[in-house]
């Protein structure tokens, strides 16, 4: 098996030459230290049963610098012992030789239960993050998400409770509110002075979901960036999928970094500075075979389902899925073998199948994302949506809903 290594450097410096340096005040500098002088953050979403441990090192091998644990349900993290033993991290990941910085996200509506869940993590696990961007009915059942965005007192005196009696950083992930981004700006105007460290703004309403997703709203991210960027670190979220797009982001929100979850989900590798967006189309990262291989190695190494925060067979088997999409295609058998696997020592044969049917002269910067692109269709130069796009670490209420159990208050969900 191959042995993996500790993060390699960070891309070179993405600032247009006009970029202003970044505030000298304390929150800035906190971040910047948490990622080691690192000019901008590369993040890991968090994804439903997908931005798993061994999945968090792999993107970590490939020049992510910060991750977040799926979304954690607060009550359920302090009544339920078997769904605390599955998301407690059992060791300080920032300190592994193939990990780094991590935030540990939970959702809930009510200040006591989440300040309870909080004090349940080790000391180490240093920042928590708030969800409120899920907009699917399984939070709005919960009262958490984005539907947590229109209670603001509510929100306020969450993330104040924690701030002063967790002894933690707090953080908080957003959307643009329904009534628009002057309302919306006036509420994280509210976190900031209530404690929040950080803001992740995903430039979407929480009506935009399903066929109705529409394009990502960047300029609305400028805005809050411009309000307040000088304040704290503003993170964007939506619409990255390659280093150009992180670079288009980057160039027109002023942000402190950006965070992916389709696009790194299927190639860990996305923000290495060599991959398919800056070198005229061809990629220079690892295969799409490759790292299906090293996350397969890794989650030997670190199952997913002991200590992991994922779900066994099944996680392992949707990385796959979503990494070989382009590969499984045009290969029946390999398909039937996916579809028919019951280890990761079945689906390591999978991998050799697809190695097998190329041949000797597959030529991987030709590869392109495929999973990514599934819902989106090329007209006149621009990407359109066909149908729907989906944010993983967000709108996969079912999938949740079903790792939760019958017993949730917030149901089954939906999708």
């Amino acid at each position: 098996m191959t042995e993996f290594q500790a993060n390699p450097a960070a891309p070179p410096e993405l600032a247009p030459p006009n970029q202003p340096t970044w505030p000298d005040t304390e929150p800035h500098r906190w971040l910047t230290g948490l990622l080691k002088d690192d000019d901008y953050a590369y993040i890991v979403a968090p994804m439903v049963d997908q931005s798993d441990l061994p999945f968090r090192f792999l993107a970590r091998r490939y020049s992510s610098n910060l991750c977040y644990t799926p979304m954690i349900h607060s009550r359920m993290f302090t009544t339920d012992v078997k769904y605390r033993e599955k998301f407690m991290p059992q060791f300080d990941e920032a300190k592994h030789p193939l990990g780094g910085p991590v935030f540990h996200q939970f959702c809930g509506n009510d200040a006591e239960t989440m300040l309870a869940a909080v004090n349940l993590l080790p000391d180490y696990c240093e920042v928590v993050d708030i969800n409120c961007g899920c907009p699917q009915g399984i939070a709005k059942r919960g009262g958490y998400g984005a539907f947590l965005l229109e209670e603001g007192d509510k929100l306020v005196k969450i993330v104040k409770t924690l701030v002063e009696k967790s002894n933690r950083r707090v953080t908080v992930k957003v959307r643009i509110l329904p009534t628009g981004i002057s309302d919306s700006i006036a509420l994280y105007t509210r976190l900031v002075d209530a404690g929040a460290s950080l803001l992740t703004i995903h430039g979407r309403n929480r009506h935009q979901k399903g066929q109705l997703t529409g394009k990502v709203d960047w300029n609305a991210i400028k805005q809050v960036v411009d309000a307040l960027g000088c304040c704290i670190p503003i993170i964007a979220n939506g619409g990255i999928s390659s280093m150009d797009d992180v670079r288009a982001c980057i160039a027109q929100t002023g942000v402190r970094g950006v965070m992916s979850s389709e696009g790194v989900l299927e190639y860990p590798a996305l923000f290495m500075e060599t991959n398919v967006a800056t070198t005229e189309g061809k990629r220079t990262g690892p295969s799409r075979v490759t790292l299906a291989r090293e996350y397969l190695e890794l989650d030997l190494k670190f199952p997913n389902n002991c200590g992991g925060q994922g779900s066994g067979l099944k996680c392992a088997k949707t990385h796959l899925q979503h990494f070989l999409y382009s590969d499984l295609q045009p290969f029946p058998e390999a398909r039937t073998a996916m579809h028919e696997s019951h280890s990761n020592e079945d689906m390591v044969k999978v991998c050799d199948l697809i190695e097998k049917n190329y041949g000797e002269k597959y030529d991987k910067s030709g590869e392109e994302l495929g999973w990514y692109n599934r819902h989106r269709c090329e007209k006149e130069g621009e990407t359109k949506l066909d149908f729907k796009q989906v944010e993983l670490d967000e709108d996969f209420g079912g999938c949740f809903g079903g790792m939760l159990g019958e017993n949730a208050e917030c149901g089954g969900g939906d999708y």
